[in-house]
């Protein structure tokens, strides 16, 4: 019979195995007793010898191997049901949470019962002097953004306070909010999935805490290089099918008009001045599959929305 613990962290891997030795390493190195937490590790059928090396060198984390690249989304969903703490912590794989991380987290998330996540104080690993979030915001357009992106620490004093939600790449979740709101869309595969799922958790009336001492370094882009096709597909993608769900009418429309337009735009822009840009036919391969996924999406994501408004709230 398993024992129920405080805390259960989720690495999702994909080829990272680059990265796992400091991620790894610096969750062996936290403060909380080490009784009350696990590790488990899901690999998204990484070529790069990202188990054997876990297996080896870390044998107390448990290892899932998905058998297929289930993205962000899915690896994570796929380790909460092996999971067994009240508190389920997600860790990327291209991070490194110093010491008090999950300690600090934790006892933020306690301090309300209607607390239902705490997000981390990141920064960049390779400018720790940088931010990169503060937690997430939603802007009045429907974008999500990490709050403080790029800022000097310098300038930035934040004490605890709420926040509309937490970047994944450092995030501490109550277990009993994913239990009645559900966790990841795994349609959502990588991008947005961490605003969709604050988005759902404030419409069921939870709460979100940034913890200024719950400090997480982040190798920005090691999972997708930022502005590459892939990112462009997802992020764009996604953005539309968040805002689709969630989103004022006149919003969830225009953010949709948008991603047509933005398609039409790559393509004049590549015909035009794609060395200005930067721009290769995988880039409007990508903004291409981003449109006729949300299309495609459109019926079931419709019904999910107005089945989600007919509902009523439980809290």
């Amino acid at each position: 019979m398993d024992v129920p613990l405080l805390a259960s962290v989720l690495v999702v891997n994909y080829n990272g195995r680059s990265f796992l030795d400091e991620c790894l390493g610096s969750l062996k190195a936290q403060s909380l007793p080490k009784n009350q937490f696990e590790v488990i590790f899901v690999d998204n059928a990484s070529s790069d010898g990202s188990v054997e090396f876990v297996r080896a060198s870390f044998p107390w984390v448990r290892v899932i191997e998905a058998g297929s690249n289930l993205g962000f989304a899915g690896g994570n969903n796929a380790g909460l049901q092996h999971s067994r703490g009240r508190w389920i912590a997600l860790l990327n794989s291209d991070a490194a949470a110093e010491p008090d991380w999950l300690s600090a987290s934790i006892a933020a998330g306690e301090s309300a019962a209607k607390v239902g996540g705490v997000a981390s104080h990141i920064v960049f690993r390779d400018e720790p002097k940088r931010i990169n979030s503060t937690g997430l915001e939603l802007l009045s357009d429907g974008r999500g953004a990490d709050r403080d992106f790029g800022r000097l620490e310098s300038e930035v004093h934040r004490p605890q306070g709420p926040v509309f939600g937490g970047c994944g790449a450092g995030l501490v979740l109550r277990r009993t909010m994913l239990d009645e709101i559900g966790f990841f869309d795994r349609r959502l595969f990588m991008y947005y999935e961490d605003l969709d799922l604050a988005w759902r958790a404030h419409r069921r009336g939870w709460q979100f805490l940034y913890e200024p001492t719950a400090r997480v370094r982040h190798v920005f882009g090691g999972s997708a290089v930022f502005a590459s096709p892939l990112q462009m597909q997802y992020v764009e993608r996604n953005r539309c099918l968040v805002n689709l769900k969630h989103a004022s009418l006149p919003i969830a429309v225009v953010t949709t008009i948008g991603a047509v337009a933005r398609l039409g735009r790559t393509g004049l822009r590549w015909m035009f001045a794609r060395q200005r840009y930067g721009l290769t036919t995988r880039h409007i391969a990508a903004n291409f599959k981003a449109v006729v996924s949300v299309f495609a999406n459109l019926p079931r994501v419709l019904f999910e929305r107005f089945a989600a408004s007919a509902s009523p709230n439980p809290r």
